[in-house]
């Protein structure tokens, strides 16, 4: 059965490509996959290369189905990220998330943040791939539910990689950060929080850079919400700032009300 899909999705009208993409996406979730089993299969028939090609399909319908079964089947699988990227999934995903459908868009970033959260390679050729500054100007104008994913795509491949975090500074991700650790919605302004203290790790240059864009009255603001999980991620960021940033960040923290005189 799975065989006869796969040439449905190589070979099949839109609508019945459409269809196959759909099984397969309803077949995948963790939900229904625990153990990752029915990812393999589809995995191992050759199902992925075609739903990359659908990617690149006219029909926003086929490539909205598409992208929801990719989203799947990366979703806790390491060998289906890697397949994905060797598939050349990147350049589709990027013009989708530049210009698609919205509802293909949603999708699309669920796999982009699939392949971020993976190994070094993959996070390597995301970056490679020039999604660095795509993320961050769509950090400045995008929904808030394509926000908080671009959060914590930045955060993945900042974490432990001091070129990707040159790369993302060097785009002006502190401007739209700083932006919504205050303004966004709830769920942004926590990504956003744990991405600018991934991003001050080891760099007083970095910590310098989120005050002189207005970061502490802001933090100041953030310190005293009503949600204790926000203000958790506040003082991870505010104890970061303070570890890394010297003694001008300090005292600007101070002056703010962020930081103890």
């Amino acid at each position: 059965m799975l065989d006869r899909a796969v040439s449905v999705l190589r070979n099949g009208a839109p609508d019945q490509q459409e269809a196959v993409a759909s099984a397969i996406a309803s077949l995948t979730p963790n939900s229904l996959d625990k153990d990752g089993t029915k990812k393999a299969a589809v995995a191992r028939v050759g199902a992925i290369p075609p739903l990359v090609l659908l990617l690149r399909a006219y029909d926003a319908h086929v490539q909205k189905q598409a992208g929801r079964a990719l989203h799947n089947l990366t979703s806790k699988s390491a060998e289906n990220k890697a397949l994905v990227i060797d598939a050349g999934a990147l350049p589709p995903l990027l013009t989708v998330l530049r210009g698609g459908a919205p509802t293909v868009q949603m999708h699309v970033v669920g796999v982009l943040r699939n392949l971020t959260g993976g190994s070094t390679d993959n996070k390597a050729s995301v970056a490679s791939s020039g999604a660095i500054p795509l993320f961050v100007k769509l950090l400045r104008s995008s929904s808030p539910d394509i926000q908080v994913n671009l959060a914590v795509m930045l955060y993945n491949l900042a974490n432990n990689s001091v070129d990707r975090k040159t790369a993302i500074m060097d785009a002006g991700a502190v401007t739209p950060l700083v932006r919504l650790m205050a303004e966004g919605t709830e769920p942004v302004r926590r990504e956003a929080l744990d991405t600018l203290r991934v991003l001050t790790v080891d760099s007083a240059k970095t910590c310098i850079a989120i005050v002189a864009e207005g970061a502490a009255a802001r933090l100041a603001q953030v310190l005293k919400s009503d949600v204790a999980d926000e203000r958790k991620k506040a003082t991870m960021l505010r104890d970061s700032l303070l570890k890394h940033g010297g003694p001008g960040v300090k005292a600007a923290l101070q002056s703010a009300k962020a930081a103890p005189a």
